[in-house]
């Protein structure tokens, strides 16, 4: 090789404290222009031969591991490590990883391997990340989301920590998709008990989309780009708790504004309760005119088969799809927690925000008890969420400070 190839560190960042908890090290060279560069071209050249990239990522990962031993403290050092390399090891063989770090008397709790999703042979990277794990070294999980197919690593071995790069929601999905996918994945995280690194944070609006996750850490040029050194742990601090300060105001604004249009909603919800209590359901429908916002109303018995067709109201009138009927939404948590509440006849349920099949618009379902026998169901649209206008404000400081 002619080039000469070395480590440059971009700050990983916590969001609960701000700080700079950790660091990943990214391969960089000098460009023609004199300028400093990524080189991570050099480990996808097919041009160049396997012991040649090899030889490189080992000689960057020492160079990384060798000043990262003079940082004193308890921030972690996050190493991207190729399936490649992993199904070159030879089970007996130590991982030469281990072997810088023993050379240079690190804490091995300090550091973290990046295993990417791509490639290489499942059984084999579980082998190597549970010697790794068990020399004390933490395991993440990177890109994932690439190549949803290779789910079986999950299953193969659980992530201390899961990478998401935000860069793949920044075309194609609606906010609404986004937020379905982001808070899909910090649920599954959550239930695995790996912690949700997002990475490609450009931006405040990548920010927000990275608490729709439950992230732990982030990590992007809204708050540093990769430099030659380590910066201090408080470096990110300010900015970290300016764009949280703004995410309280915007939420607990939009809580307000939810909590008002229920309200409003469950006061025509318990007057058609009364309604359809005393009267059959066409007949009782008839005499009620729907809040703004509700798209449809059905009936289910307490075992949470559907008794009444759909109703819907449209140009002025109640339609009613009966195609339904003896459907069973007993398994919905919006039905059977209300069957289970020792309050069920007071009782308002509200189920988790959803995407509508049939109207594609945001909504909710609300259940209520019309009598000991029957619960109703009631889909509503969604309050929208509230415009970010304070993370435009901010946007100019975060990318002005990377």
């Amino acid at each position: 090789m002619s080039e000469t190839v070395f480590p440059w560190f971009q700050p990983i960042i916590e969001v609960a404290s701000g700080k700079v908890a950790g660091f990943e090290a990214l391969a960089r060279r000098t460009g023609v222009s004199g300028t400093i560069e990524s080189a991570g071209d050099i480990f996808r050249d097919p041009a160049r031969s396997a012991r040649e990239r090899l030889d490189v990522d080992r000689s960057v990962r020492y160079q990384a591991l060798q000043k990262f031993s003079t940082l004193a403290g308890t921030q972690f050092l996050s190493l991207n490590l190729s399936p490649e390399w992993i199904d070159n090891l030879r089970n007996s063989e130590d991982q030469p990883t281990l072997s810088m770090i023993r050379e240079l008397g690190l804490d091995p709790s300090r550091l973290v391997l990046e295993i990417t999703e791509h490639n290489g042979e499942t059984e084999q990277i579980q082998r190597q990340a549970n010697r790794y794990r068990g020399a004390g070294i933490g395991i993440a999980y990177d890109d994932f989301g690439t190549g949803f197919q290779q789910l079986d690593r999950l299953l193969a071995f659980t992530p201390d920590l899961i990478k998401l790069d935000l860069r793949m929601f920044h075309k194609g999905a609606c906010s609404a998709h986004k937020e379905a996918i982001l808070q899909m994945i910090g649920q599954m995280g959550a239930q695995l008990g790996s912690k949700i690194v997002c990475e490609g944070v450009e931006t405040a609006e990548d920010f927000y989309l990275a608490l729709q996750c439950n992230a732990s850490y982030v990590q992007g040029c809204a708050f540093a780009r990769a430099q030659e050194g380590f910066v201090v742990a408080d470096a990110t601090r300010v900015r970290v708790r300016e764009l949280l300060k703004c995410h309280l105001d915007t939420t607990v604004e939009h809580s307000i504004r939810t909590q008002w249009q229920e309200k409003r909603l469950h006061g025509s919800l318990l007057a058609l309760r009364d309604l359809l209590v005393t009267g059959a359901s066409d007949t009782a429908l008839g005499n009620y005119h729907p809040a703004p916002g509700i798209q449809r109303l059905y009936i289910c018995n307490r075992e949470g088969d559907q008794t009444s067709p759909n109703y819907s109201f449209q140009d002025g009138a109640w339609q009613a799809d009966s195609s339904v009927i003896g459907n069973n939404w007993s398994w919905r948590p919006y039905f059977y927690q209300l069957i289970g509440a020792s309050d069920y006849q007071r009782r308002i349920l509200r189920s988790a925000p959803y995407l509508d099949i049939g109207t594609g618009q945001r909504c909710v379902t609300l259940s209520l008890a019309l009598d000991n026998n029957r619960v109703l169901l009631v889909d509503v649209n969604a309050p929208e969420r509230l415009s970010d206008h304070c993370h435009s404000e901010l946007m100019p400081r975060l990318n002005g400070a990377a």
